[in-house]
């Protein structure tokens, strides 16, 4: 599976296949998610690409089926924490034709490689509690919960 950094001349594919990733989330929490325009997408991504703490990585031979954006978070440090610097995996799609082919796993090997070059000492990622087939995913590679972050609903 070819991985490569996007350009700007992936804006409009990973528009359409983030607004296909979100509908899974706006489905399952409309409370918190909205169903955004594909220009509002596409602005969202062309600000991602010109991140100089982004890349935007996508998968695939002659279209984009699937995209990770990472992001290189640096933490100073305080009193109870040493600095470190982490790869965040805020975004991570892939079509739902091309599921469970291996575009994510190629996906999250270049992630973490990617974090390697950069000298980070870990990749970090979000998941919905109500994401089955992501948090799965995500055990199988390796990735394990750090944290639990809970919520009430007022």
């Amino acid at each position: 599976m070819r991985v490569r950094t996007a350009a700007s001349g992936d804006v409009d594919a990973l528009a359409r296949l983030n607004a296909e990733v979100q509908e899974l989330h706006r489905v399952a929490r409309p409370d918190r998610y909205r169903d955004a325009p594909l220009g509002e997408i596409a602005d969202w991504m062309k600000k991602l690409l010109a991140d100089p703490e982004v890349t935007v990585l996508v998968a695939g031979e002659d279209e984009v089926i699937g995209f990770a954006v990472v992001r290189r978070s640096e933490s100073p440090g305080h009193t109870f924490a040493l600095p470190r610097l982490s790869a965040i995996v805020e975004a991570l799609g892939v079509t739902a034709t091309a599921q469970r082919h291996g575009a994510g796993r190629a996906l999250m090997a270049a992630a973490e490689e990617l974090a390697r070059s950069w000298g980070a000492v870990s990749v970090v990622l979000d998941v919905q509690s109500f994401n089955r087939g992501a948090l799965d995913f995500y055990l199988a590679l390796g990735y394990a919960p750090s944290t639990t972050r809970m919520a009430k609903q007022l």
